[in-house]
């Protein structure tokens, strides 16, 4: 399975939102968003984001070189605030850059929560769940793209994700979603160790970031975060990753219910 058709690949990018703990937490969720670009596709993802990273400048006074981040732009901290702009003006920031990923035409995405209290057995590290489920998503897109993946993660848990990696790569079944028994879905499409990217270095990651908020809130409805800034993604949302489970498009929730 090394070295699929074309010897082409994607890159698989990565933030989080939200909190892995139980106790003490302020948050009842763990959320990983993935931002997936074809190698051929890479760059002119770059291109058109540092194009539209000019149009934040020139619309909202955000300088290209600031990083954006969801809980910065929704709490005014970091460079935004220096900007003066409204929390209705950051909003608009934020569905430009979904509408964006939409439009530049290389972006898929899709996003895996993990709600803390659903879980019964408290034996695991969320972020494992969370990273398993992933790269189970990770291997089926790869595998009907017939592409190898790279994941790049933000950086801080590469040594977690690489054990887990490492570990799916050689073993893992799964429940056959179609009556009994398991089927082997071992991750041999995911190649190397994660590489890990500084989010204030990568446009891709940043865009990964804004979007893990945004599904959380699209499963979680806030008192001011619409629903509807997941759906700007539109067609760049990967709805096979859930396609079977249902909710939300493009959103693994675990557990269910």
């Amino acid at each position: 399975m090394w070295g699929r058709e074309g010897n082409s690949m994607y890159f698989a990018y990565f933030d989080e939102s939200g909190d892995s703990g139980f106790e003490g937490s302020p948050t009842n969720t763990f959320t990983l968003a993935a931002v997936l670009i074809h190698d051929s596709n890479w760059l002119s993802a770059l291109d058109q984001s540092i194009a539209f990273r000019r149009y934040l400048k020139e619309r909202f006074h955000f300088a290209p070189r600031d990083e954006i981040k969801a809980s910065w732009l929704i709490h005014n901290k970091g460079p935004f605030r220096k900007t003066g702009l409204s929390y209705p003006a950051r909003m608009q920031a934020y569905k430009a850059a979904m509408r964006f990923q939409r439009k530049a035409g290389v972006f898929e995405t899709f996003a895996v929560i993990i709600v803390k209290d659903r879980i019964k057995k408290r034996d695991r590290d969320v972020r494992e769940i969370a990273w398993q489920y992933a790269i189970q998503r990770l291997e089926r897109f790869g595998t009907a793209k017939k592409d190898n993946i790279m994941i790049c993660p933000d950086e801080g848990h590469g040594d977690l994700i690489k054990k887990q990696l490492r570990a799916m790569r050689r073993f893992h079944h799964v429940a056959s979603a179609f009556g009994g028994g398991t089927l082997n879905r071992a991750a041999q499409n995911i190649v190397e160790d994660p590489f890990e990217k500084r989010s204030t270095e990568s446009y891709f990651v940043q865009w990964a970031d804004l979007n893990a908020y945004a599904a959380f809130r699209r499963a979680f409805p806030g008192n001011n975060f619409g629903v509807d800034i997941w759906d700007e993604l539109g067609t760049a949302v990967l709805t096979d990753v859930n396609r079977l489970s249902g909710g939300p498009p493009g959103i693994v929730i675990w557990p269910a219910q």
